[in-house]
């Protein structure tokens, strides 16, 4: 996140994809924000607690799970990574 905004940078996607995959790797959990638009509005930023459980490469997104459920979350909507 560069000053507060939404863009990411690719220093920090690359340090973002580390850490998915590490979670996924050593089943430790991770907290994810990312963006979510909605048609005519700015969106939100949705965030979730949890381990990585899948990477799909294809489709460029990850699945995240805790104990109330999963989430399928967009690569490139990914804001932010908190281990």
């Amino acid at each position: 996140m560069v000053n507060g905004n939404l863009e990411v940078t690719d220093k920090e996607r690359e340090a973002f994809m580390y850490m998915l995959r590490d979670s996924g790797r050593e089943n430790y959990p991770l907290n994810v924000s990312w963006c979510v638009s909605f048609e005519g509005e700015r969106g939100n930023t949705c965030s979730m607690w949890g381990v990585v459980k899948w990477v799909d490469p294809k489709a460029r997104r990850v699945q995240l799970a805790n104990q109330k459920g999963s989430q399928w979350i967009e690569m490139e909507k990914i804001i932010n990574v908190h281990a």
